[in-house]
């Protein structure tokens, strides 16, 4: 019997943001963005310890559409 292939597929975008893989979530210019961390950023104030890796990650979405 002939052997046979293992195919990996990957499902979903990945996110900017955490970098992971997930199906759910929103399209901004050629970038996406999963659920998980829009919620997150919604929720987020500018006092947050995690406020500027948010600002750093999110200005890869505007540089690459410029």
């Amino acid at each position: 019997m002939p052997k046979t292939e293992k195919v990996k597929m990957r499902l979903g975008k990945q996110c900017v943001i955490c970098e992971k893989r997930r199906e759910e979530g929103i399209s901004i210019a050629f970038s996406f963005i999963c659920q998980t961390c829009e919620q997150e950023i919604v929720h987020l104030n500018d006092s947050d310890q995690m406020y500027n890796k948010y600002v750093k990650q999110m200005r890869t979405v505007s540089s690459q559409y410029v």
